[in-house]
């Protein structure tokens, strides 16, 4: 009778664990986000922002099933660059890229940073959050990138960066 108890237990065992989908990692890039600051400029904060549409079925890829859900997001890299050729990241003093939402129960979370920016580069490698995720926004049929420059001293000109960055996603 203890035997049959035994298998009993363990063939329920394997039918339920059968039926629990299996979560999956991967990482996810987000390339060549375009961000333009729009002249005059002045020195301190200036906010631009990027609509992401999100599109699971295109960011898994072939991993895709119907019905996929984000169960968490992290920022492994964010790197930016400037879009013009001619121009440095001088004037800048730091960058912050942050996430937000139309949903108002999805509050604004701040991902990575960089503080200074290196003089004379045309490119900058931010430090992602060590707690911030963002596995929420995925949820969302949009939201919001925002890359914030910090200026050191007012410009005349447009300023336009690009930026490519990789998430490590779990998702089933």
């Amino acid at each position: 009778m203890k035997n049959l108890s035994v298998v009993l237990f363990v063939a329920i065992a394997l039918f339920f664990g059968g039926c629990k989908s299996e979560e999956k990692n991967q990482s996810i890039a987000l390339n060549n986000i375009e961000f333009s600051l729009e002249g005059p400029l002045y020195s301190g904060s200036n906010p631009a922002q990027y609509t992401f549409k999100v599109d699971l079925k295109t960011l898994l890829g072939e991993n895709y099933k119907e019905g996929a859900t984000i169960k968490s997001a992290s920022l492994k890299s964010a790197k930016i660059r400037s879009l013009d050729s001619a121009t440095s990241l001088e004037n800048i003093n730091s960058f912050v890229l942050s996430f937000a939402s139309d949903n108002k129960d999805i509050k604004m979370k701040e991902l990575a940073l960089l503080n200074p920016v290196p003089a004379g580069s045309k490119s900058a490698e931010l430090k992602p959050s060590a707690t911030a995720t963002a596995e929420e926004f995925f949820g969302e049929t949009q939201f919001y990138i925002v890359l914030d420059a910090d200026l050191k001293n007012d410009v005349e000109a447009n300023l336009s960066f690009a930026a490519d960055l990789v998430f490590d996603v779990n998702y089933k």
